[in-house]
């Protein structure tokens, strides 16, 4: 497998993702199973810029008075 990060990748994320392959290699060794059945759990590694921008969530609260006024 070849994997080419891109620039916005820093060194500790590769670093992440090298760690986790490794331990992906290593429960397709032993445990062949559980590897079939994955994912387990995911994490966020990026938004979803094209739906953020669909479909925005803005949240607003105004200023109170005493704020305004300072």
């Amino acid at each position: 497998m070849m994997i080419e990060p891109t620039e916005s990748e820093s060194k500790e994320e590769c670093d992440l993702f090298i760690d986790a392959m490794r331990s992906i290699a290593e429960e397709a060794a032993t445990q062949p199973d559980l590897v079939k059945t994955a994912p387990h759990s995911t994490r966020v590694g990026r938004l979803d810029e094209v739906g953020a921008a669909r479909k925005p969530v803005l949240r607003w609260k105004p200023k109170s008075s005493a704020e305004s006024a300072g």
